[in-house]
């Protein structure tokens, strides 16, 4: 399952990438348009790291999401294109959201 979200920030590690965003889906859903809603913020990790030395399933999934959006098409490098998050709403998997 996913959530509707507005990504805030990334932050990219030797280990893993963390992302955080607002998660706006309750807001854009609410019957009452004028109530007072305290968006909460999620965080999800990716690991860099898959086995063997292979590309880790975060690291698929964020290229996914990346080459879905067309302001990060044109970045040369996964960093860039990572960076270019910031500001997107897009839809992220729950599976990788962290519960801390």
């Amino acid at each position: 399952m996913s959530k509707m979200v507005e990504i805030t920030s990334v932050e990219v590690g030797a280990e893993k990438i963390t992302i955080e965003a607002l998660a706006i889906e309750d807001i854009l859903l609410a019957e009452d348009l004028f109530e007072d809603v305290e968006v909460p913020t999620v965080k999800y990790e990716f690991d860099r790291k898959g086995k063997n030395g292979a590309a880790s399933p975060g690291m698929k999934y964020l290229w996914k999401v990346c080459e879905s959006q067309r302001k990060c098409k044109s970045a040369t490098s996964m960093g860039e294109k990572l960076e270019r998050l910031i500001g997107v709403i897009t839809q992220l998997s729950e599976a990788f959201e962290s519960k801390d």
